[in-house]
């Protein structure tokens, strides 16, 4: 690859190495396709790029006239404190409109082509403990019992369960499902997102479902409450998070957010694209034309562990270059 680039908001494909879409074997692929290319993700001459023009200047002319410098670069800042949260689980009649089928759809039958879907529906009681399985998942899944965080479940574990009994009344059970990239080439681009076949408790399907897909193209009807209003958020408990950056004008940078788990990041409403502390990927690229001169607002979506800061870096960290372009996100 010549020119890294960005597969911005979600548009990061997949690769697969089963047989069969429910095989283990998925691997979607990070925001970043840098790869270590001679030009950078943001255009930049890396050392690999003076070398093989070296090379090349060798054996053939080189073009007359002086190699572009370097574009402008913020100045390095740490975002201490959110100005706002909104958990998404109050959020949700905000951002969706409920579907009630008998049974989960997966996202393409609801009209919806990537982002998060929400399902629900009351597992009646009372329940011995007994395992709850998710068939044809694609591809993460976090399950809450009464809004209790119950574990998640992924696409490449098919077989993995978590275990669940209800009380007299039963349990309301959510699950929260997030389609990663789509398999890109080979027999598996079919790749259908959400819940594809259906989920059991023991032995017995449920049904009646109400369905919110989530593609999270607009945030604008989200109301963020600052403090003790906003209510708490847990790890495990999804939840959008507000900071605001100060810039005397636009530049490119590199957000980084370390002490967080996985999720989403917008810039000024427009989706940069994932986290995940698994990594290899630590940075999103932002380029200048997304920034304002003055207040800038970036939101983050947190799914897994919240963190307290984000970061403005003027150099990109996409991990060891011998790591593999895709990740377990």
């Amino acid at each position: 690859m010549a020119h890294g680039g960005t597969s911005f908001g979600l548009w990061a494909g997949a690769n697969h190495s089963g047989a069969h879409p429910l095989d283990a074997g998925y691997e979607p692929t990070v925001t970043s396709y840098d790869y270590d290319a001679p030009i950078g993700e943001a255009g930049e001459l890396t050392e690999k790029f003076h070398a093989l023009r070296e090379v090349i200047g060798r054996y053939l002319p080189l073009p007359d006239g002086e190699l572009p410098g370097p574009v402008p670069r913020v100045a390095p800042q740490r975002l201490e404190r959110a100005r706002g949260r909104a958990v998404l689980a109050r959020a949700l009649d905000a951002l969706s409109r409920p579907r009630r089928h008998a049974a989960p759809l997966p996202m393409e039958q609801v009209g919806q082509g990537r982002g998060l879907i929400h399902y629900r529906t009351r597992v009646p009681g009372p329940r011995p403990e007994l395992p709850l399985r998710i068939d044809g998942l694609a591809d993460r899944a976090q399950v809450f019992a009464d809004g209790r965080p119950l574990g998640v479940l992924e696409r490449n574990s098919p077989g993995a369960t978590l275990p669940l009994a209800t009380g007299p009344d039963g349990v309301v059970l959510d699950i929260l499902v997030e389609a990663l990239g789509r398999v890109n080439y080979g027999p598996q681009m079919d790749d259908r997102k959400g819940i594809t076949r259906g989920v059991s408790h023991g032995h017995q399907r449920l049904f009646s479902w109400e369905i919110r897909p989530l593609p999270l193209t607009d945030l604008s009807a989200l109301s963020f409450t600052d403090g003790a209003q906003a209510g708490e958020a847990g790890d495990g408990e999804p939840a959008f998070h507000r900071f605001t950056a100060e810039l005397p004008s636009p530049a490119d940078a590199f957000v980084a957010l370390p002490d967080w788990g996985r999720g989403l990041l917008w810039l000024n409403g427009f989706l940069l694209g994932r986290h995940c502390a698994a990594g290899p990927q630590r940075t999103l690229y932002a380029p200048a034309p997304l920034w304002r001169a003055g207040t800038n607002d970036l939101v983050v979506l947190e799914l897994e562990r919240h963190g307290t800061a984000v970061e403005l870096r003027d150099e990109p960290d996409l991990g060891p270059v011998t790591a593999a372009p895709s990740s377990d996100y």
